[in-house]
């Protein structure tokens, strides 16, 4: 049972990575897509933006739901083929229309597959590591987002944005395969009991939420933190190559180390500190985000402001650890206070904030500060975009400790 709980963990730690390859690649070459299809920054954010996330929230619940009950490992399999081929699809477009669609098809599977595996790995792995496992699929995440802006940078050097859609859509459908083969689901194989045929919908999620005070500040965070956090993920490529004059394979290198700096290391710490010191008092969670959220505002607005480029990655690197510090403990903190029939759909909820508060809102509005500052910035139209969205880092610094404050924590 041991290897085959490892064998799992490393296969969704492979899907996540796609996951977010698969969206990073866009944003390396969204000013390209920009020329040839002949967009603006309004219409990039939407394709970045509020046109993913919209459909992520809606795709998310029914696809979670029937994972709080059914075969999780059927539901990743078939998640990561879809957005897969999406990916590979997003090649031939030729309109904003055409490469629209390709992006609603990213994201509609794309949300399937994160909650349906967060739900099987805190099944199959004990209590005590659970946040460990959060963070690790966090990290994994990470990696997805700094891994795919080097190597789409590394493709650039020999290929055009279509071929490198092309090179990294289709390899997932393999790993769908694989999944669907190897992956544990203990329901499949009665090892452990079937969580109740009772499903749990997103007003009941919704409705626990609203009468509990430390998840209605977790609400106000996943509404805020996101806004900066995807607003320097979706916009930090063509930040570097407008602002600081980095061609892509420069971005993809320096972009994507600083990247994986930040994420990678912020989510094993926040799983290690959180499973030492917030398993007996989850409280403890909340504190530890929010201290770690409002050091990292200063470090945002001097990533925005920094008139260097190599200033402005320090400082990324910086803003991305410390924000990286609250997510891994705040699900655990969310965890804590709802029965484990509701994680899966709770795990969509959070989805569905981020989604739409940061892939939504953050991509969105930073687009349209960016066309809002053009007149006056021209290509810097971008630095006081971001200056502005770094402020949402206090409030959810804020929120985060009220939410560990009014923790109220049941049994198992």
């Amino acid at each position: 049972m041991s290897s085959r709980r490892g064998l799992t963990l490393g296969l969704l730690v492979v899907v996540a990575i796609l996951s977010y390859v698969d969206r990073q690649v866009f944003t390396l070459f969204q000013d390209d897509i920009k020329a040839e299809l002949g967009l603006d920054d309004g219409q990039l954010g939407l394709l970045t933006g509020i046109a993913f996330a919209a459909f992520y929230a809606l795709a998310a619940f029914p696809i979670a739901r029937y994972a709080d009950r059914g075969d999780r490992r059927l539901v990743i399999a078939v998640c990561v083929s879809i957005w897969s081929a999406a990916t590979a699809l997003s090649a031939f477009a030729h309109s904003f229309v055409q490469m629209l669609l390709a992006r609603i098809g990213l994201a509609a599977a794309e949300a399937g597959a994160g909650p349906a595996g967060m739900s099987l790995l805190t099944d199959i792995f004990p209590k005590d590591r659970r946040t460990t496992i959060i963070s690790i699929m966090l990290a994994a995440n990470a990696v997805g987002l700094s891994g795919g802006l080097a190597l789409a940078g590394w493709l650039s050097q020999w290929y055009d944005w279509r071929t490198v859609f092309l090179i990294v859509g289709l390899p997932g459908i393999a790993v769908g395969l694989l999944v669907y083969l190897l992956a544990a689901e203990p329901r499949r194989r009665g090892v452990v009991e079937p969580v109740p045929v009772q499903q749990t919908s997103l007003g009941e999620v919704l409705r626990t939420m609203a009468s509990n005070a430390s998840l209605r500040w977790v609400g106000l965070l996943l509404c805020m933190v996101p806004l900066t956090g995807f607003a320097f993920i979706l916009w930090g490529a063509s930040f570097f190559q407008r602002v600081h004059g980095m061609d892509k394979t420069e971005t993809g290198f320096w972009l994507g180390g600083a990247m994986a700096a930040g994420l990678v290391i912020g989510n094993l710490v926040a799983g290690w500190v959180s499973d030492r010191y917030g398993q007996a008092k989850p409280g403890f969670n909340g504190w530890f985000a929010g201290i770690g959220l409002l050091i990292s505002f200063p470090f945002g607005v001097g990533f925005a402001l920094a008139g260097n480029a190599y200033v402005a990655l320090a400082c990324f690197v910086v803003v991305k650890f410390m924000m990286t510090l609250h997510l891994g403990p705040i699900i655990a903190l969310c965890f804590a206070q709802v029965p484990v029939q509701m994680r899966a759909m709770m795990s969509a909820t959070i989805n569905m904030f981020i989604g739409l508060a940061g892939v939504g809102l953050g991509g969105t509005v930073a687009g349209y500060l960016s066309k809002a500052f053009a007149p006056g910035y021209g290509e810097l139209s971008l630095q006081p975009s971001l200056a502005i969205l770094s402020c949402c880092l206090l409030v959810g610094g804020i929120a985060a400790i009220m939410a560990g404050r009014t923790a109220r924590p049941i049994e198992e």
